[in-house]
């Protein structure tokens, strides 16, 4: 799966909640002519959608509810009929708002561990094909508790990361990952995500800038989100 195929995947689901800007709602578009597999799941996201807002049967008002209205509309029955109407209308109204919140919060965490198992799957993949690789370089290091290697593929400008027993991280911490050149000035590579009962995370990092530039390679504590530079405490250096 190349790049653009993997972000126009990650979009499907807010595309079919109409979350787009029209933008990034027009390429989609584009994108669904030429890619079966993206219109089908997109037709999957749909259904899923529909589905939701079937999912629970009309149900009558209670007797409770029934009692209310009839002491407060003091038993006209012409003024009854028309509220109790009114009192449907309103309920039916306000259960398809809470369906539609219940869809959204259900597809945007649908797209969420979507994008996440795509991420590992992408990982996995990358870091077999450099194994293959007869260029691939393999550094392995161990640095307080933390151990593991790089892949480090300087002609494709890969590196593949696996690391063993990392600390959890606070929920508004994150692990980056840096590359440093030989000026000692760092550049992100994105984040390590570690994950509850794996003892070990795997991430790959793929540059547009020679790889031949760089000799180190770090990972700090940042606040979620990340950081443009590093601003916390250094868990992992290795010489590339």
């Amino acid at each position: 799966m190349d790049e653009t195929h993997r972000i126009f995947q990650e979009t499907i689901s807010a595309y079919a909640l109409g979350a787009l800007d029209a933008d990034e709602s027009s390429a989609l578009k584009i994108h669904l002519q030429t890619c079966e597999a993206c219109r089908a799941e997109l037709a999957g996201y749909q259904r899923v959608g529909m589905g939701l807002l079937s999912a629970l049967p009309p149900q009558a008002p209670g007797p409770q509810v029934r009692r209310a209205l009839q002491k407060r509309l003091k038993g006209s029955r012409p003024s009854f009929q028309l509220s109790f109407g009114q009192a449907l209308l309103s309920g039916a109204l306000a259960l398809m708002l809470v369906l539609n919140v219940i869809s959204i919060r259900q597809v945007d965490s649908l797209k969420k561990q979507q994008a996440e198992l795509n991420r590992e799957l992408y990982s996995g993949q990358t870091a077999i094909a450099m194994l293959a690789y007869p260029d691939t370089q393999s550094i392995p290091f161990y640095q307080e508790g933390i151990s593991g290697s790089l892949l480090v593929d300087r002609q494709r400008n890969l590196v593949a990361v696996f690391a063993w027993h990392l600390p959890p991280v606070p929920a508004d911490k994150t692990y980056q990952m840096w590359l440093i050149d030989s000026q000692g000035d760092r550049t992100s590579g994105g984040f390590l995500v570690p994950e509850m009962n794996r003892p070990f995370e795997t991430a790959v990092i793929s540059l547009s800038l020679p790889l031949t530039g760089f000799t180190g390679f770090g990972i700090t504590l940042e606040p979620f989100g990340g950081s443009p530079k590093p601003t916390g405490p250094r868990i992992l250096l290795v010489d590339l």
